[in-house]
């Protein structure tokens, strides 16, 4: 079954706002600054929507579960010289480097990090990631070959959308013959406590996010650190909260929320443009919005709620072993006294 038609578009945001302000029915008409203007009531309108306002000053305000999606990080032991990965193509275009390695080495976590070139001994700054074996770096650094190593500082790059942890706030992962694994989010105070009886590396069991220092030039970024430092390659899943992408014609049509949230979608952008640009507007979408909202927001928490089946309840005691694999799921049947 396709998607819901029903769900609302950038273009008929956009449509909308023009009408309720007036403009040409034709967007071909619409001169530079009615564009800006539009596009500046959609982009605030959906900051509205995505970070609400309290709805009741006794509750906290609401997080969407639709912008709690599953995610993978792939943590990693240093590249180091001994591991032998070799630059075999680099193309400057100013201010970058693109860097394409001899073997798959890169991950996202990586951004952020060190990138060093053992024959010149130049180090170059990993600016973004394009895929396992290509990154972009900072600088001109067309003129290197060799053997390259990326030191973590034992600390990885979260995604530029990462807005805060999500679910039980952990991370899990989980290896051949070996149950899931969690590792605990916890303090940075706790994580520099450890680090000073022991920088071992090893299976990681707590880790600490932290911002990462920012210059101003690009947005804030956050980065979480682990100890023990890992000793082997790990892909570690976890939820998090979504920081959106402002809608784009074409690229970027379609808001998170879908058809459900979509009327208070709009009306969020309408009461922005009532504000901003309707002088002595009455407040009608304004109000609209908030009552639309409430009624969203219940929406969001019955999906949340909908759980039938919450695990496996009992300390493990009966072959705790195999405790994940065995007992997660209930097949409906109990026994008592073999019967």
């Amino acid at each position: 079954m396709a998607e819901s038609t029903l769900k609302i578009t950038f273009t008929e945001l956009r449509t909308e706002i023009g009408r309720f302000l007036g403009l040409d029915r034709t967007y071909g008409n619409w001169s530079a600054d009615e564009i800006l203007d539009v596009n500046a009531c959609i982009k605030r309108g959906l900051r509205n929507f995505y970070f609400p306002p309290r709805t009741d000053n006794a509750q906290a305000a609401h997080r969407w579960n639709f912008l709690r999606p599953k995610s993978t990080l792939v943590i990693w032991p240093d590249v180091v010289a001994a591991d032998a990965v070799t630059i075999s193509t680099a193309v400057y275009a100013s201010p970058n480097t693109t860097v394409t390695a001899s073997e798959a080495v890169f991950y996202p976590s990586m951004e952020g990090k060190s990138l060093a070139c053992v024959t010149s001994g130049v180090s170059y700054t990993i600016v973004s990631y394009t895929s396992s074996t290509v990154v972009v770096v900072s600088g001109d650094a067309s003129a290197e070959t060799g053997v390259i190593t990326i030191d973590s500082e034992d600390t990885f790059t979260l995604p530029w959308d990462y807005g805060g942890m999500s679910g039980e706030g952990n991370f899990v992962f989980d290896r051949e013959n070996v149950k899931l694994e969690t590792i605990t989010v916890t303090a940075e105070q706790q994580i520099r406590r450890l680090r000073q009886h022991s920088i071992s590396t090893g299976t990681p069991y707590c880790a600490a996010i932290v911002p990462k220092t920012m210059a101003g030039t690009s947005g804030q970024r956050w980065e979480v650190m682990f100890h023990n430092p890992p000793d082997e390659e790990l892909t570690l899943h976890y939820r998090y909260y979504v920081l959106p992408d402002a809608l784009i014609l074409t690229t970027l049509e379609y808001p998170y929320g879908s058809a459900a949230h979509s009327e208070t979608i709009l009306e969020s952008c309408l009461a922005v443009a009532e504000s901003r640009e309707k002088e002595g507007g009455d407040g009608e979408h304004q109000a609209r919005f908030g009552g639309l909202l409430v009624s969203s927001i219940d929406h969001d928490k019955g999906l949340s709620e909908a759980i039938f089946h919450y695990g496996y309840n009992g300390d493990g005691s009966d072959e705790s072993h195999n405790m994940v694999n065995e007992h997660d799921l209930f097949d409906g049947t109990a026994t008592f006294n073999g019967a």
